[in-house]
């Protein structure tokens, strides 16, 4: 992510407008999570930590990921009940995770709620690689994205999507939908890491 969308997402944290951040999981992760057992999980962009918190309720053992520090804070203060062993942080541009030795792949399932979709065109082949990378064979991918819009650089299309992943993972399912928060049409894909 470029230091623009750094300082801009700093600055929301700090003044507390975080639309995006629900305090709820999404009903398509919990939907995942009773498909898996309980494995190694990646969330990327993860925010205050609402996802990781459900993943480490279930048993799971999670890593997650976020530039802006203030995220990392709040998800360090939302996981303390849990042990330390079960999950880890990281304050780290996930355009770049191959900068990032101290993860653990590979991965039984990696997620992506509306952070991808920000990244600068140009880094997301590179991010799209590293996903197919850190994630294991039969291991599953879940992405949320927003749709483009005229007044905006976020979104993928569909066909991007597939585009940018359908290389390194295979697509399972997509469900079109719309994103009340910012108006636009969105997209629930899951895809998977085959042999």
């Amino acid at each position: 992510m470029n230091t623009e969308q750094h300082q801009r997402f700093s600055e929301r944290y700090a003044a507390g407008d975080m639309p995006w951040d629900s305090g709820l999981t999404p009903p398509e992760i919990f939907e995942i999570l009773s498909e898996l057992p309980p494995g190694k999980a990646l969330d990327l962009g993860c925010g205050t930590g609402t996802v990781l918190r459900d993943l480490l309720r279930r048993g799971w053992r999670a890593d997650g990921v976020d530039f802006v520090g203030a995220a990392i804070d709040l998800a360090r203060d939302k996981l303390q009940p849990f042990p330390a062993e079960t999950c880890r942080l990281f304050r780290h541009d996930v355009a770049k995770l191959a900068e990032l030795p101290s993860l653990r792949p590979p991965y039984d399932l990696i997620i992506d709620i509306g952070c991808g979709h920000c990244i600068d065109k140009d880094a997301a082949p590179r991010y799209a690689r590293s996903i197919a990378q850190a994630l294991k064979t039969g291991g599953a991918f879940m992405l949320y994205a927003s749709h483009p819009r005229p007044d905006s650089t976020v979104g993928w299309t569909p066909q991007e999507v597939e585009r940018l992943f359908t290389p390194g993972l295979s697509l399972v399912w997509q469900r079109q939908g719309r994103d009340r928060t910012i108006g636009a049409a969105s997209s629930w894909y899951r895809m998977e890491k085959r042999a």
